[in-house]
């Protein structure tokens, strides 16, 4: 089973960097950007086929709802996991997301870790890979 690879779009270097680390320690491979923007050519390059991507709701001048939005209309076999520090936007990240969300800011990384591993696997199975 090869390496599962997941883009984490965060702006803040501080909050970014340790999860990525952690979620490194964990098996995945991580590829950082720093904003929707970066996030996109990556996803577009192609070099790197992106299994799921995590980014903040709303960090930006464009939001991670549209990034989402964006995901789902250009590449919609990658999951999406958004986090957020409010209720309703959380909610309304829920409604972007297939599993919904439980992801709220501070990250605990182990729920991180956990969240992703459980949407590759309904992604696996989705996919028709057990």
């Amino acid at each position: 089973m090869s390496r599962k690879i997941v883009l984490v779009v965060e702006p803040e270097i501080l909050i970014r960097h340790p999860l990525a680390e952690y979620l490194r320690e964990c098996g995945l491979e991580v590829v950082e950007a720093a904003n929707p923007d970066e996030a996109r050519r990556i996803i577009m390059d192609g070099t790197k086929t992106v299994d799921i991507v995590l980014a903040d709701v709303k960090s930006w001048g464009d939001s991670g709802f549209a990034l989402a939005s964006w995901i789902r209309t250009n590449s919609p076999q990658i999951e999406v996991a958004l986090a957020g520090t409010l209720a309703k936007t959380v909610e309304k990240a829920g409604e972007l997301c297939s599993e919904g969300t439980s992801l709220f800011k501070p990250y605990d990384h182990q729920l991180v870790h956990d969240h992703i591993r459980r949407l590759l696997a309904a992604k696996e199975r989705r996919d028709g890979r057990t």
